[in-house]
C-alpha cells in the first residue's frame, strides 16, 4: 500500500517527467544553484585579485592573462554543475517513480479486491468468519488451477 505522499509523488512525476527530461529544462532549473556555487568562487577571486594583488601576483606570476582563463573555467563549471545536478536529481526521481510503480503493481497482484478496499479504508466491513475464509480459500484454489492450465 502506498502512502499519501508516495501517491502525490507519482501523480506529480507523471505530469512533469517528460518536460523535466529536456536539456534546456535541466539547465534552467539547475542554474540558480550553480550561480550560487559559481558566484561564491567568483567573489573570492575578485576579493583576492583586488584586495590582495601582491599576493595574487606572487602566486600566479601572471596577473592579467590568467584572469580570463579563470573566468572561462568558472563559466564552464557553472554550466556543468547546473546540468549534472538536475540530471542526477531527475535520475533519482525516475528511479523512485519506477520503484513505487513496481510496489503498487505488486500490491495489486498479491491482494484481493476486498483486502485493498479494507486497507484503503473505503467502506465498512464485518469481521471475516470461518465460512468466509473457506470460501476465499476455495476461490484461491480454483484461481490457481485456472492459472496452471
Amino acid at each position: 500500500m502506498l502512502s499519501d505522499s508516495e501517491k502525490r509523488f507519482i501523480s506529480h512525476w507523471e505530469k512533469v517527467r517528460i518536460p523535466y527530461s529536456t536539456i534546456t529544462s535541466k539547465f534552467k532549473r539547475g542554474l540558480p544553484m550553480a550561480l550560487i556555487f559559481g558566484g561564491s568562487l567568483f567573489l573570492s577571486l575578485v576579493g583576492v585579485y583586488f584586495f590582495s594583488p601582491e599576493w595574487y601576483t606572487k602566486i600566479s606570476q601572471r596577473a592579467n592573462s590568467s584572469v580570463l582563463a579563470i573566468i572561462i573555467g568558472l563559466f564552464l563549471s557553472i554550466l556543468f554543475f547546473a546540468y549534472f545536478k538536475m540530471h542526477f536529481k531527475w535520475e533519482m526521481d525516475e528511479q523512485l517513480y519506477n520503484e513505487l510503480n513496481a510496489k503498487q503493481k505488486k500490491f495489486v497482484e498479491t491482494t484481493t479486491f476486498f483486502d485493498r478496499m479494507q486497507s484503503s479504508g473505503i467502506g465498512e466491513f464485518r469481521e471475516t468468519t470461518e465460512e468466509d475464509k473457506k470460501r476465499h480459500d476455495n476461490y484461491s484454489k480454483e484461481k490457481n488451477k485456472k492459472n496452471e492450465n
